[in-house]
């Protein structure tokens, strides 16, 4: 029993997981830089040859096995190098809830963290989502930065309250934590 059990381990080693897409998101501040960046993305720890690269103006969507990345970002402007920034241990698992697509935002501003909001799977997009710095619901930190399937804001990191609306009804979620230099998946309850 204990070699059968070996064997299973050996062979899940070694058997690829389903492939992802993974798609980055380029920002400084709050200001949308990804046509303008070129980014080179490693395994984790190496930085010799690159699993994947794209081009300024390209769609920076790649093909990944699960695993764990790092990524480096440059942003160009007139074939100059401005902004280089590396982004490491960014994991990039088959989570049920992504269907298979997971974003990464990267930021040229130090503490800047983005916050990913999507529905649940089969629940129709609410109406509109604001995000207010925490207990301070008087004006949006924010204007969304991406839309369907999931709501896209950049904002420093911080605690924030989220307002989600449908029709007429309208809900209050206090608290929620935008890590700095990191992307934060959220769902709606």
């Amino acid at each position: 029993m204990p070699r059968l059990s070996l064997l299973a381990i050996a062979l899940a080693i070694v058997q690829p997981g389903p492939l992802l897409t993974l798609e980055f998101r380029v920002f400084r501040g709050t200001e949308d830089v990804t046509s303008q960046t070129r980014l080179k993305v490693h395994r984790a720890g190496e930085r010799g040859q690159p699993v994947a690269q794209t081009a300024s103006g390209t769609a920076p969507r790649i093909t990944v096995p699960p695993g764990i990345y790092d990524a480096q970002a440059v942003q160009e402007q007139d074939a100059r190098a401005v902004n280089i920034r590396w982004a490491e241990r960014l994991v990039v698992m088959p989570y049920p809830d992504e269907d298979g697509h997971h974003l990464e935002v990267i930021n040229f501003t130090p503490g800047y963290g983005a916050l990913q909001i999507r529905e649940p799977a089969g629940r129709a997009p609410a109406d509109s989502i604001a995000v207010y710095p925490e207990k301070q619901r008087g004006q949006p930190s924010a204007n969304a930065a991406g839309q369907a399937p999931f709501t896209l804001f950049v904002l420093p990191a911080g605690r924030y309250d989220i307002q989600v609306k449908r029709g007429s009804r309208s809900w209050w979620h206090p608290g929620i934590e935008v890590p700095p230099d990191r992307t934060r998946l959220w769902f709606i309850p």
